[in-house]
């Protein structure tokens, strides 16, 4: 089979989007290609999670960019998935013969790849600098997700506007802002809500926790976990991230914004679109006010919000992928 290497990286100052997204990639893949998958510094979860999937191999931080290299010999397939990929970096791997894929939500650099993936919406080629030979996997029919999201059964939740919500907070996992802190810190004394459940990655403390009887935390949990809490809670508050996605796959009620620069131009599509309710920039001061009022309102507009078509293209999205690399 032909050989496909991963590269992305997970931790406190990157998030784990990167690395989650291009392990859902692999999983798609490992039934048609040979699958290997390359991580600095991997943590227990990350080394658990790859496990499950295919071969890893672990790289040093210090040296992560040239070990890489040694281990091409140019009849693969290289998928990369970081912002930290330069073009000069990108002609080194292709000067060894290799076919290159490029996961990418910024378009801030020239591409010389063979195939751009963008699971975003509203992309086009043209928003791309990049070689006459590209080819591109734009919109939701190429989603990235793991395989429980992908076969989430779509079913938007049904509130009773009687009683009170239950609520998912969730930022990634890293979450070096510590907005899980701030937004359940806004929100538990709300009447509107029943219960909240954070969803934190394997490296936030337990210090941080909030104490309260209507909070709950959770790390580490597996993909099929977190399809269920999607389904049995009223109303998720998520940044325009990888999560995000997973999060509208399953048909979940999204209370968005975003927090840094890459997260803005899909949390506009979203909000264009009526896929979510929108709070803008979780770093304004004035973010945790706009979310208390977004959630006092929400069972009141809830009706607004219009998801029918999401569900539908991610459940296509393994096999245009297969097919893509196929023809690489």
């Amino acid at each position: 089979m032909k050989k496909v290497f991963f590269r992305a990286d997970a931790g406190h100052g990157i998030g784990y989007g990167h690395f989650i997204r291009t392990l859902a990639l692999a999983d798609m893949l490992k039934d048609d290609f040979d699958c290997t998958y390359f991580t600095s510094d991997p943590s227990d979860y990350q080394m658990a999670e790859v496990s499950k999937v295919c071969n890893y191999v672990s790289l040093k931080e210090e040296s992560k960019f040239d070990e890489f290299l040694e281990y091409i010999t140019g009849d693969e397939i290289v998928v990369l998935d970081n912002y930290f990929f330069t073009t000069e970096y990108q002609k080194k791997l292709k000067e060894k013969g290799i076919k290159l894929v490029c996961i990418d939500d910024m378009h801030n650099k020239h591409y010389i790849a063979d195939l751009i993936i963008n699971q975003g919406i509203c992309w086009s080629k043209e928003d791309y600098s990049c070689e006459t030979y590209t080819r591109f996997a734009l919109g939701f029919s190429y989603s990235l997700l793991r395989k429980p999201f992908r076969e989430a059964r779509f079913t938007s939740t049904h509130i009773d506007r009687r009683g009170k919500l239950n609520v998912i907070v969730a930022f990634g996992g890293s979450d070096y802002l510590d907005l899980t802190y701030q937004i359940i810190n806004a929100i538990k004394e709300l009447s509107v809500v029943n219960s909240i459940t954070a969803i934190v990655g394997d490296r936030y403390s337990s210090e941080k926790y909030i104490r309260n009887s209507k909070v709950s935390y959770l790390k580490n949990l597996s993909a099929s976990e977190i399809v269920k809490l999607f389904s049995n809670n009223d109303v998720s508050i998520l940044p325009a991230s990888t999560m995000m996605n997973e999060a509208l796959a399953c048909g979940t009620n999204i209370i968005g914004g975003y927090y840094v620069n890459n997260q803005e131009y899909d949390y506009y599509s979203y909000l264009k679109n009526k896929l979510i309710f929108g709070v803008d920039d979780f770093t304004d001061p004035l973010a945790t006010q706009r979310v208390c009022n977004a959630l006092t309102k929400y069972q009141d507009e809830s009706e607004n919000i219009q998801m029918s078509s999401v569900n539908a293209q991610v459940l296509s999205s393994q096999d245009n992928l297969v097919s893509l690399f196929k023809i690489l």
